[in-house]
């Protein structure tokens, strides 16, 4: 019975792991998944409205309309940037994430250190609607130099290698979420999947080397057929 406890707690951890990936994108705007530091519309508005305290934008365009005018004075105004990006990302469609990407990459350009964008961006690539996990991957192998020692970066970087069939990657970045977090949330369950990973890279490995050997005995058989056909040959026709 306590086995079976276990078993169903490593499931549920795993389904929740997937469930965060997956719901990812609808989770950022409010500061989930990304350092735990949300980033307040609100209040960015208020920077970037200066003393005009009469405006009050409603609608997603008039947010964005009062950004979009600070960026036309500072292009690099990383407030500015964020808060459309955030705009963007409440949308939740594909489209709108797909701007919020931008955006998030241009504060990348502009502040490369900003940590939590490495992974707020990263959740977003691995959301449901984007899907893209090459971006993801990319972006994260970026974050692994910026914040090298955050497991979350290393969990996720793994997620994204495993989804693109990069099985060695995935089990490079696994390995390290489990060296800085080793009792972590889902350190059992990673743990688990990387003992799989690597028991079908050795099966494969194996695989490939038998046929090898196979293929080299074929032609070794081959050759020595070869050889006695030509003494055949030779003895017939010797007088």
């Amino acid at each position: 019975m306590l086995l079976d406890r276990k078993r169903i707690n490593k499931w549920a951890k795993w389904v929740a792991l997937i469930l965060a990936v997956v719901f990812a994108g609808g989770f950022l705007f409010m500061g989930v998944g990304y350092g735990g530091a949300g980033f307040n519309v609100s209040e960015a508005f208020s920077s970037c409205a200066g003393k005009d305290t009469t405006a009050n934008p409603q609608t997603p365009e008039e947010k964005i309309k009062v950004f979009e005018e600070q960026l036309a004075l500072n292009p690099n105004d990383v407030t500015a940037l964020l808060g459309i990006a955030t705009v963007y990302q409440q949308e939740g469609d594909r489209t709108n994430l797909l701007k919020a990407a931008s955006y998030l990459e241009r504060v990348l350009q502009v502040d490369p250190a900003r940590k939590e964008i490495y992974l707020r961006l990263a959740n977003l690539y691995l959301s449901s609607e984007v899907a893209d996990y090459g971006k993801a991957a990319q972006v994260l192998n970026k974050a692994t130099a910026v914040d090298p020692d955050n497991p979350d970066v290393f969990l996720k970087l793994g997620i994204a290698q495993r989804n693109l069939g990069n099985t060695s990657a995935a089990l490079l970045a696994w390995q390290r979420y489990l060296t800085l977090a080793p009792d972590g949330d889902m350190a059992d369950v990673i743990r688990e999947q990387v003992e799989l990973l690597s028991q079908s890279a050795t099966t494969t490995t194996s695989s490939v080397a038998t046929t090898t050997s196979t293929a080299g005995s074929t032609t070794t058989s081959d050759v020595s057929s070869a050889t006695t056909s030509s003494t055949v040959v030779t003895t017939t026709t010797t007088p």
